[in-house]
């Protein structure tokens, strides 16, 4: 039990080491989001409560990564929670409310993940821009895309690396 979480914890650092390198970056922002490719893997597989947890721990370190900005007082302010609330209030929903629906077949992984990771953009965008700026630069479809592509082949790998059967849910 506790192992698994230990697996799934290194899970999420290699995810934000991915996110964080350019080895997939096709130039500009267009790079994948590979750390809501895995929330959505683990809320489709495991439940809600998997959900939760690997987002708001995957969205943590993604904030920790951001770092700060200097505002108009000249005081630093970090942007610790957008990612974080963002991936567990989605792998809650995903786990809560479309595991029932989920088939294991390339077309609803690249849809689901598709739908998810442009949900998350969205979000994401409108707090950033509530709580610091607008950021024109700020990819959608790009990275909405090139993850949605590339989740079928990541879903396989995490399906044969973590072997995993469901908890919730599906009797």
């Amino acid at each position: 039990m506790i192992f698994e979480k230990l697996i799934i914890g290194l899970g999420i650092f290699l995810c934000h080491f991915l996110n964080g390198s350019n080895i997939f970056e096709l130039g500009g922002s267009f790079k994948p989001d590979f750390m809501m490719v895995f929330v959505i893997f683990f809320a489709l597989r495991k439940g809600s409560f998997y959900g939760i947890w690997v987002g708001f721990l995957g969205g943590l370190l993604t904030d920790s990564g951001l770092g700060g900005e200097t505002g108009a007082d000249q005081v630093i302010y970090y942007k610790i929670g957008l990612h974080s609330f963002t991936y567990s209030i989605l792998g809650y929903a995903i786990g809560r409310f479309t595991k029932n629906a989920y088939n294991e077949n390339y077309l609803s992984i690249t849809i689901y993940t598709f739908v998810f990771t442009l949900l998350s953009r969205i979000i994401l965008y409108i707090m950033f821009s509530i709580f610091f700026h607008d950021n024109a630069n700020y990819s959608f479809l790009s990275t909405t895309i090139y993850t949605s592509i590339l989740s079928p082949v990541l879903f396989f790998l995490l399906t044969w690396i973590y072997r995993l059967d469901p908890d919730e849910g599906k009797v």
